[in-house]
């Protein structure tokens, strides 16, 4: 279990046949220094917002999910989709 913890795998056996895998469990950390963040953050391109929303505009078709459509149709709202 020492050399678990340590981050040794190990390979589990019945009668020489593999049968399964022994591994450390990853531990995530909660939170990324603001230091950290911004250090990885340097080398990435500044987004233009403008330029993103006309992307979606271009390649995102809303007409394919209506989320009200089914509400009104069941009678939810008293007024019809706009």
């Amino acid at each position: 279990m020492d050399a678990l913890e340590r981050g040794e795998r190990f390979a589990v056996t019945r009668n020489g046949d593999h049968i399964g895998d022994l591994v450390p469990i990853r531990r995530r950390r909660r939170a990324v220094s603001r230091a950290e963040f911004a250090a990885m953050s340097r080398g990435m391109p500044r987004l233009d917002d403008r330029e993103y929303r006309a992307d979606l505009d271009r390649h995102v078709n809303d007409d394919l999910y209506r989320p009200y459509d089914r509400a009104y149709g069941r009678g939810e709202f008293t007024e019809g989709p706009r």
